[in-house]
């Protein structure tokens, strides 16, 4: 009887704190706070981006590891993060709101994020057992960290009394940031790496560079997310509950399970092809300055990203979404195919099929994220986006992790020969083709048809 009368007072609250919202007038965000707010998305991105380009190279072509044991040594951890770490900060950044605001998470990470970074790229001498060892758990570490300033950062936005506008606003202006976030992780980290002599030295020089950096946003955004509580205020809200049952009734909706189904097949891809990048361009192209060259090419894609998102909107209005991420998918196989031919027509078709990736990427990814928040409109909110996000970290460390390192070791990438500054097989450059073009094509072929035969059921 008691918690009965308790939830009806709750409910009570929170619907005069709605009525209040939708009868007050709107009030401004402000040019500062959406610009210190964005801020944060820099951290996230160069945190989530640094290990899924150069770890694995790093691991191998460095210390000298098995391309398998590297690669499981990697995706373990980012398993883990995805399916609990993230969830767990999630439901305790949500218990403890009321007396621990959820800005204050980002403080956490202003002291962990650059000792987590720098310790992954900082591994002490020994044998092959003991270095693997310490990257799973460092890395393991580093998801943690992480999950503490991420989950909570993204959670800041939908504590803010926002207009359906200005959310929108706010949410352009972080991917405005997030694209100089990638550009950071994967153009400047490996010119630094370059820059400070390469070797260990130099990814460690990196590391602690970027800590700093990614600190210095974090003290951004707490101070720009207590900007914008003051403008704006803070709404209160019923939580949904997230819990394994639910997770799994997510999963099984057709609509959702198709959509996350060639998501996670797509992610894989891209995890694949974006790490393999450095071996294809070092080994197969032959290019010694690969560290300086691959920025290029993530500037070229990101460029791709940017000029085809007009178009996609347009495309989707006339034809339809699952059309749309159909074409889009296999746009983004077409450019994969052109890596792979790279071998032959130089850094100029790198570069050409760079922008094309771009494209593709931009069309896809875009379309699925505006699915799901048509499925999340549907009372979800929290559970889709829990799983969403999960499947973001766990799809891109299967393929740019665990796969990649399989067919490297299967096909005899030998890290002592890397380690060493020596040329590989042919066997292993055929392997590393495999990786980073092949592979990654045939997953957005196979996503195509998938979508194109199941997607109206999303």
């Amino acid at each position: 009887m008691v918690q009965s009368h308790d939830a009806s007072r709750r409910s009570a609250e929170i619907a005069a704190e709605i009525e209040k919202v939708a009868t007050s007038p709107e009030r401004s965000l402000g040019y500062v706070a959406q610009l210190t707010y964005g801020a944060g998305q820099i951290a996230g991105q160069v945190f989530r981006d640094v290990p899924s380009l150069l770890l694995l190279f790093f691991m191998t072509s460095i210390l000298g590891i098995d391309p398998a044991l590297a690669g499981t040594a990697i995706f373990l951890p980012k398993l883990i993060g995805g399916v609990f770490f993230d969830l767990g900060v999630g439901l305790v950044s949500d218990k403890i709101a009321n007396r621990f605001d959820r800005r204050h998470w980002l403080l956490i990470g202003v002291i962990s994020a650059p000792a987590a970074i720098i310790a992954l790229f900082s591994v002490p001498v020994g044998d092959e057992a003991s270095k693997v060892a310490y990257v799973a758990t460092i890395f393991s570490l580093y998801m943690a960290v992480y999950a503490t300033f991420s989950v909570p950062y993204l959670a800041i936005a939908g504590d803010l009394v926002l207009s359906p506008h200005q959310r929108t606003v706010l949410m352009a202006g972080r991917l405005v940031f997030s694209a100089v976030g990638i550009l950071i992780a994967g153009a400047v980290a490996p010119r630094l790496v370059q820059e400070a002599g390469g070797g260990e030295a130099g990814y460690r020089a990196m590391a602690m560079l970027l800590g700093g950096l990614c600190a210095i946003c974090l003290i951004i955004a707490w101070f720009g997310s207590g900007v914008a509580a003051k403008a704006v205020g803070k709404s209160v809200q019923e939580q949904e509950t997230l819990t394994w049952s639910g997770t799994r009734i997510a999963l099984s909706d057709q609509r959702f399970s198709v959509l996350a189904g060639v998501t996670l097949l797509q992610l894989s891809a891209g995890g694949m092809s974006y790490a393999a990048m450095l071996y294809f361009m070092s080994y197969n192209m032959a290019l010694p300055d690969a560290l300086a060259k691959i920025g290029v090419v993530v500037l070229l894609a990101c460029v791709g990203i940017v000029i085809a998102q007009p178009m996609w909107v347009k495309l989707s209005t006339r034809y339809g979404k699952v059309p749309v991420y159909v074409a889009s998918a296999l746009v983004h196989a077409l450019a994969h195919i052109g890596f792979g031919l790279s071998t032959y027509g130089g850094l100029t078709m790198l570069y050409a099929f760079a922008i094309v990736l771009g494209i593709g990427n931009s069309g896809w990814s875009m379309i699925g994220a505006s699915l799901l928040t048509d499925l999340a409109g549907e009372g979800k909110a929290g559970l889709y986006s829990a799983v969403w996000v999960a499947l973001d970290k766990i799809g891109f460390a299967m393929g740019g992790a665990l796969i990649i390192g399989l067919i490297l070791s299967a096909f005899g990438f030998d890290s002592g020969a890397a380690q060493a500054g020596l040329p590989q097989s042919d066997q292993a450059m055929f392997g590393i083709l495999l990786a980073f073009a092949v592979v990654p094509a045939a997953c957005n072929i196979i996503a195509a048809f998938i979508f194109a035969k199941w997607g109206k059921a999303a």
